[in-house]
């Protein structure tokens, strides 16, 4: 076992009811001297997911970070956007396999069901100091057992769906599966990792359309490169390495839909 492992299988768990947003906390622990840390909270009063969009956080749904420094070159941390869905999807099939039969992840690392979003997870990193690996922090919000109504994507909660997934279970369900894939990649590569996501993922051979920042492509989904990046067949035959974007699947709650 490497330092890193090590480190990953040692972090502290730290327990809150209510906190800001559990990235900042873990960035707190960690700037007050810890290797890697988890942080779960009842609510979150400042969640944010990508791009600072607000997060909803209600009380009765998991909302958790972890805070490590992966042993990899910066520029291999986007990995980690797969092996943070993989571990999430596993883990609440773990805690109710039902719910895991009805769940499928989306392009890099949503959760999704037919009838909405059910997570977000965001990733947010820092270079570490002369020697030091950099800073990686991986937050999770779970839709368990509320969701966001009235925004511009339709949102769904496992129990609305009838799936029982208590977030305390799930929690310790992720910890397990994560430290799983993370050592999946760290042994064996991306490649492990793309074969085991594609094979749980939604879309892959069927149209989608991608919104970039100053542009919208439509195509068919053909399948992940080797770093994890979509390719997108155009309409011309043309196909295209996506590193960034929204996609978005036809007929979802009855229309186009982000999801």
């Amino acid at each position: 076992m490497t330092a890193a492992d090590a480190a990953v299988h040692a972090a502290a768990v730290i327990r809150l009811d209510s906190v800001d947003s559990t990235n900042a906390e873990a960035r707190r622990h960690i700037a007050g001297g810890a290797n890697a840390v988890w942080v779960v909270a009842g609510r979150q009063t400042q969640g944010r997911g990508r791009r600072a969009r607000a997060w909803v956080s209600e009380p009765g749904n998991l909302y958790t970070s972890h805070a490590f420094r992966p042993d990899c070159p910066p520029g291999r941390l986007c990995e980690y956007a797969f092996v943070s869905a993989l571990a999430l999807h596993d883990a609440i099939g773990r805690v109710c396999p039902a719910a895991g039969t009805h769940i499928a992840l989306k392009w890099p690392n949503d959760l999704i069901a037919p009838e909405g979003k059910l997570s977000g997870i965001l990733l947010e990193s820092e270079s570490g100091t002369a020697g030091s690996p950099p800073l990686l922090i991986i937050g999770w919000g779970v839709n368990c057992r509320h969701h966001p109504d009235g925004g511009s994507y339709p949102a769904a909660d496992l129990a609305s769906l009838g799936f029982d997934v208590p977030p305390e279970r799930l929690f310790e369900a992720l910890r397990d599966t994560f430290l799983h894939y993370d050592q999946m990649l760290r042994n064996h590569g991306m490649a492990m990792i793309r074969h085991a996501w594609l094979a749980r993922a939604r879309g892959v051979g069927k149209p989608v359309t991608v919104r970039l920042e100053n542009q919208t492509l439509e195509g068919i989904f053909r399948d992940l490169d080797a770093d994890g990046r979509l390719i997108l067949e155009l309409p011309d035959g043309e196909r295209m390495k996506i590193s960034t974007g929204d996609i978005f699947f036809p007929n979802i709650a009855g229309e186009e839909n982000h999801v």
